[in-house]
């Protein structure tokens, strides 16, 4: 009985051991663990206190930070960047996607006169059907229109769409749009590239014999958290990289059974000879997180461990077309500086505020 109580109370000094206590909470402030129910621990703590009865600080630092951070391009396209983003916490990561979505600038229809229109579609239709017509203009190009002030040609470029229907049937498409200079200095300006929608084929409307639409459109730069037709991005989204462990040898029958219930061809098999056939992670980015592997398969009792990295997102940037994906990556990374400048400013205001001496 001697025998076991200290036993018992070694093995309970080592779960009480302040270090072992603060590598078990680092590890879940790093990795999501999965069940077969969901998440088991989504939060991440960022109060610097948190874990002081612990002996763990939790406190921001930059040169780990400086460390950690880094960007791994895996594809590069004009419409699709793919890419690691680590060492970062989901609010940063966040915030870079809603830049992408809301605040890259782009060049829209922002107003279109119909000076005719006899088709079926209603007026108000046809003008929104226009307006989410993507246009291949550098937003740079332009400057911004203040609130009241005039369209110019400064601050706007402008389409004609005159299209009539004699016989038939006919289609209005995008590239019916026909580019209008306001003057000789814009069309200088554009020469090289001139304004025009991303695609030619996007269909606008649908006429018959008789049928006539003309109206001017008026395009100017504005932002997708105004309205989506000035969004650049088609979809901008990410996911966390996951973590998957074997922590039992799964061989033979199980191994098999394994590969096929997971239907992103996570597992595979690699053959051992005279010592038959082991499961193995082969592509770990692959996975879902659907947890087949733990429902159709007794992956718990396996020793299969599902989990993601908190600070390894995998990110995805596919552009509409007004402007290359990876040029908005830039721009996107630009706009986050510009912020962080704007918070630090402020800050250095409100500290001068408090302190006139500072």
């Amino acid at each position: 009985m001697k025998r076991e109580r200290k036993e018992g109370k070694a093995v309970g000094s080592r779960a009480d051991d302040p270090g072992v206590a603060a590598a078990r909470m680092q590890e879940d402030q790093q990795i999501l663990k999965l069940s077969r129910e969901g998440p088991m621990n989504p939060a991440t703590v960022a109060y610097c206190g948190a874990f002081a009865s612990l002996e763990m600080d939790n406190s921001f630092d930059l040169t780990d930070f400086k460390s950690n951070f880094g960007i791994e391009i895996v594809s590069l396209s004009d419409e699709l960047v793919e890419f690691d983003m680590k060492g970062i916490d989901a609010p940063l990561a966040n915030a870079f996607r809603r830049i992408l979505i809301a605040e890259v600038p782009t060049i829209a229809p922002g107003q279109v006169t119909i000076y005719q229109n006899t088709s079926v579609i209603h007026d108000e239709n046809l003008a929104h059907r226009i307006g989410l017509v993507p246009l291949k203009v550098d937003p740079d190009r332009l400057e911004w229109r203040e609130a009241e002030a005039d369209l110019s040609e400064s601050n706007s470029i402008c389409f004609n769409l005159h299209v009539t229907c004699e016989e038939g049937k006919k289609s209005v498409y995008s590239s019916d749009f026909i580019w209008q200079p306001w003057s000789d200095a814009q069309a200088e300006q554009f020469k090289d590239d001139p304004p025009r929608p991303v695609q030619p084929d996007i269909l606008v409307a649908q006429l018959r014999e008789g049928q006539e639409i003309e109206c001017v459109i008026y395009c100017e730069k504005g932002v997708g958290k105004e309205h989506a037709k000035w969004s650049p991005v088609c979809t901008a989204h990410y996911r966390l990289l996951p973590v998957i462990t074997l922590k039992k040898d799964i061989v033979g029958g199980d191994a098999q059974k394994l590969k096929e219930v997971c239907p992103k061809n996570v597992f595979d098999i690699e053959d051992l000879g005279s010592k038959g056939k082991k499961a193995f992670v082969a592509n770990a980015r692959n996975c879902s997180t659907c947890r087949e592997c733990l429902e159709s398969f007794p992956g718990d009792e396996k020793g299969v461990v599902l989990a993601k990295d908190k600070q390894h997102f995998l990110f995805s940037i596919e552009s509409v077309g007004q402007i290359p994906a990876p040029d908005l990556f830039r721009r996107a990374l630009k706009k986050f500086q510009d912020k962080c400048q704007m918070s630090l400013d402020v800050l250095a205001g409100h500290m001068e505020e408090d302190d006139p001496m500072i």
